[in-house]
């Protein structure tokens, strides 16, 4: 059966000469942790609570979720394919 074109191709986006994956997807990830530790509020604001959570607690939710779909997102569509076992 052949390929949709809007599917895109799962080899293509790995580095052509090196096989890696690009290093804009090491970024985001660098970006996704930053974000999960919110190291950048200040101590001294009052505490809010946001869905019954402190909402230091729902950032780091929050960014896990977006390391998480990320994940997902590079695994379906940049993994490269593996050919099947031979039986």
């Amino acid at each position: 059966m052949p390929r949709p074109e809007s599917i895109p191709n799962r080899n293509t986006a790995r580095h052509p000469r090196t096989g890696r994956f690009p290093g804009w997807i090491w970024y985001v990830y660098l970006l996704l942790f930053a974000v999960s530790v919110p190291w950048y509020l200040p101590t001294n604001a009052p505490l809010r609570i946001w869905l019954g959570l402190p909402h230091w607690v729902v950032i780091s939710l929050l960014a896990s979720l977006g390391v998480a779909v990320f994940t997902a997102f590079v695994v379906h569509f940049l993994w490269p394919e593996q050919p099947p076992p031979d039986s």
